[in-house]
């Protein structure tokens, strides 16, 4: 009963947070206009590039043009979707050095909540779009031979790759508790690393495809979820582990976030 009501108020604190970030992003509207676009263009340029790519081949192989846009389009929608709504990760370094993580941990609501709904990124909408669009085009242009488990694996798969993406910038962002400086470069370094889940991971061979699998699974977010889809090798149904590795991802992201707030010192100021 304890868990369930814990649960309830922190969906109801992450909804109100994510209400008044939005508000105070949407009260610049010039702004909110420019970042909306600018996602959805960056995002566009991605898929203009693998058009012009597939003019000259075939096939990657064995991926057609419109199966690795359906990877793409994956991409395009998780990272919006954590962008919109789990921003703050990215402000941890931030909030470190400023002493706003004092103010965080005096609150009766979890810092990890807190710094997660710290801000919110009006990009991740047009990521999301785009994400959308693609998603939409891909499956009209591809062949998956349907069933009820697919069906139901769709939803499962898309919360997964939300979690995976966030547990893993979260975790990543949190070596801001040893490099003490506004500047970080590891985030943004494991955040790169997830440009190779826009191909199939084979392509870039063992050392790359077990990396993207088994140690940073960027791989669950968009190669393991298409792989099962369209039926490409016959360890496709991995992709049901999805939400246990996105759940392990939460572990650790968690136990790495709390190890580093026992060697926090504040700010002095």
């Amino acid at each position: 009963m304890h868990f369930i009501t814990q649960t309830r108020r922190s969906l109801f604190l992450f909804f109100r947070f994510l209400a008044q970030n939005t508000k105070i992003k949407l009260e610049y509207k010039a702004d909110s206009i420019i970042l909306f676009f600018s996602g959805a263009a960056l995002q566009g340029i991605g898929f203009l590039f693998l058009s012009v790519l597939f003019t000259r081949i075939p096939s990657i192989q064995g991926w057609t043009k419109w199966e690795i846009i359906f990877m793409l389009s994956l991409i395009f929608f998780s990272e919006g979707l954590v962008s919109f709504a789990f921003e703050g990760a990215w402000q941890m370094a931030f909030l470190l050095n400023m002493g706003d993580m004092d103010r965080i941990l005096l609150r009766p609501v979890s810092p990890i909540l807190q710094i997660l709904t710290f801000t919110m990124g009006i990009h991740g909408i047009g990521n999301m779009v785009m994400g959308t669009v693609l998603f939409i085009l891909s499956l009209s242009n591809t062949i998956i031979v349907w069933s009820a488990a697919k069906i139901l694996f769709v939803p499962v798969f898309i919360v997964s790759a939300c979690a995976i993406r966030t547990a893993i910038s979260f975790a990543a962002n949190c070596s801001a508790f040893w490099i003490k400086a506004m500047s970080n470069a590891i985030p943004l370094m494991i955040f790169q690393l997830a440009d190779f889940a826009k191909y199939p991971a084979s392509m870039f061979g063992r050392a790359i495809e077990t990396l993207m699998i088994f140690i940073i699974p960027y791989a669950f977010i968009s190669y393991i979820p298409a792989v099962y889809l369209f039926n490409k090798f016959a360890w496709g149904p991995l992709a049901w582990l999805s939400p246990l590795v996105a759940l392990w991802l939460a572990c650790i992201a968690r136990k790495i976030f709390y190890f580093g707030l026992s060697r926090y010192e504040s700010t002095g100021n």
